[in-house]
């Protein structure tokens, strides 16, 4: 049976995680949530987006946050707000969190999914940001706005560069 879990959701409440791992990929590891899996018969654990994400530029100014993370900014980049050894304080840990999780998860028999979605990038609008998923030829993934300024700025006298107008709108 396949068991779509959010780290930090499962982990955040459970009685039996230690507080200081709830929420977390050692959440997710622990004994507890293991056995708790394990007893509702799970085969699969598929994982809610589990990349580094940014919240929408909006969310923030109105004291919100992007939950579930479909908002991508590295995609093979642990979430580091979902590992206990970032929250104490080690810049990186994530990576080794994430890792131990997953063989903890296959220690218990369980098969590990990603939920990977490739269109719901942090791609912003023209106030950014703007990432590398576009690709090389930005207009053949985005219908352009003509009456948008350059990107960039030329210096007088500078050669005018031929670069696209900065607002792109999904096809």
């Amino acid at each position: 049976m396949v068991y779509e879990v959010h780290v930090k959701g499962f982990t955040a409440t459970h009685p039996a995680v230690p507080e200081p791992l709830r929420g977390t990929y050692a959440g997710l590891a622990h004994d507890a949530a293991l056995a708790h899996l394990v007893a509702l018969g799970v085969t699969t654990v598929e994982l809610l987006p589990v990349h580094h994400n940014v919240p929408e530029a909006f969310l923030p100014a109105r004291g919100l946050t992007n939950y579930w993370g479909y908002n991508t900014i590295g995609y093979f980049a642990p979430h580091a707000a979902y590992s206990a050894a970032v929250r104490a304080g080690q810049p990186g840990g994530q990576v080794a969190e994430f890792r131990a999780m997953v063989d903890a998860l296959h220690a218990a028999g369980l098969e590990v999914v990603l939920d990977v979605v490739f269109n719901h990038t942090a791609e912003g609008d023209h106030l950014g940001p703007t990432l590398c998923f576009r690709g090389i030829d930005n207009a053949a993934y985005y219908r352009l706005d003509p009456a948008d300024p350059p990107a960039t700025s030329t210096p007088p006298g500078a050669a005018t560069p031929s670069t696209p107008p900065t607002r792109s709108h999904c096809r």
